[in-house]
């Protein structure tokens, strides 16, 4: 076993003795591996803040459903907006946390509310969430993981061995200075002084093979991470690909589908509900008389007559009763500001507003 070599370590430490041994080529390895772990560890610390941010994202989206659904409890809302599994309402995040339980929101094929697409959308975020952090935090984790602890150990075994070399290269010029002095002197050498220096020479030479070899072997592990750690990147990539891909896919399903019939079904209702308006009704609660909005909805809204979208143009448009159709009309698709309604007449519909 080889010895401690504590005074060299001290003398290397401390600055009394500068090592004429060590690896140029190591020392330059060493600060581009830095920059690149430094780089590595940051990629992980973005991947585990991008799954935060998407889950917080999912549970706020989550909540907004639950606020639908508690207003439009017995409304004509509650079906295509506010209806959403029983056991999913008062809970933190949509139903138990393990599927198996009784408590669990059962999975919907086909929601048929806002609030139930949005849970069910919030189900599919926190399922891909798990395989975000299985697939790919793990992957990037564990990586980085192998890395560092080969790289470390690798350090300082190339230190050690530089140590070795030191000492054996200190401890051959010390004797050959002894002998030289010896010698000036007209003294003769003792064999057994000759056979300590031909000893540690020898030990000296196999430092100096053992600290090259390995020194080489990891400059070459090191520029393999750093020129070559792209072929460990592309794994990642490919996972991350796909899984933005997957959610988005699953995304686009229900908002495109599910979101696109609760869409419908709410226009729709301008052809049974009165008093329903693409731009609200905020500025006739804010200034009509309590007189005014009475006439508008005199008691139950039942058996009225089918409305249709009186056409004309800007904000102000409203549902009137069809005087001329049997049928029920549907709201008109393109709602919006710029949609092709008429203005309210003067002194119509609504009696007395401000």
């Amino acid at each position: 076993m080889k010895k401690n070599r504590i005074a060299t370590r001290i003398k290397d430490k401390t600055g009394l003795v500068k090592s004429k041994n060590r690896s140029e080529d190591l020392l330059v390895l060493r600060e581009q591996y830095a920059l690149f772990a430094k780089n590595l560890k940051f990629l992980i610390s973005t991947l585990q803040n991008n799954q935060a941010a998407q889950m917080n994202h999912s549970k706020a989206r989550l909540e907004v459903a639950k606020a639908i659904n508690s207003l439009t409890v017995d409304t004509p809302l509650f079906k295509c907006a506010g209806d959403i599994p029983a056991n999913a309402v008062g809970t933190t995040d949509g139903g138990a946390e393990d599927p198996m339980t009784s408590e669990a929101v059962p999975h919907q094929n086909n929601p048929q509310s806002f609030a139930a697409i949005h849970l069910q959308l919030h189900k599919k975020q926190k399922m891909y969430s798990d395989k975000y952090a299985e697939h790919i935090i793990t992957y990037a984790k564990e990586w980085e993981s192998i890395l560092s602890t080969r790289i470390k150990k690798h350090l300082a075994q190339a230190e050690k061995l530089r140590v070795d070399l030191d000492h054996y290269g200190k401890k051959v010029e010390d004797l050959n200075k002894s002998m030289n002095k010896t010698m000036s002197k007209g003294k003769s050498l003792g064999d057994a002084s000759v056979d300590k220096v031909k000893r540690n020479e020898q030990k000296l030479v196999q430092a100096r093979q053992e600290y090259d070899r390995f020194v080489n072997d990891l400059c070459g592990f090191i520029e393999e991470i750093i020129d070559r750690g792209w072929k460990d990147l592309h794994p990642l990539l490919v996972k991350m690909a796909q899984f933005d891909s997957t959610l988005a896919n699953e995304e686009a399903l229900l908002l495109k589908g599910s979101m696109a019939a609760v869409t419908e079904h709410l226009k729709g209702m301008g052809a049974k509900y009165p008093g329903l308006k693409p731009s609200g009704r905020l500025d006739e609660l804010k200034s009509w008389s309590l007189e005014s909005l009475n006439k508008i909805n005199p008691g139950s809204m039942r058996g009225e007559s089918p409305l249709m979208i009186e056409q004309g143009g800007g904000a102000s448009a409203r549902y009137l009763t069809s005087a001329n159709s049997e049928a029920s009309l549907g709201i008109h698709s393109g709602l919006g500001g710029g949609a092709d309604y008429q203005p309210d007449e003067p002194g119509g519909g609504g009696g007395g507003g401000g």
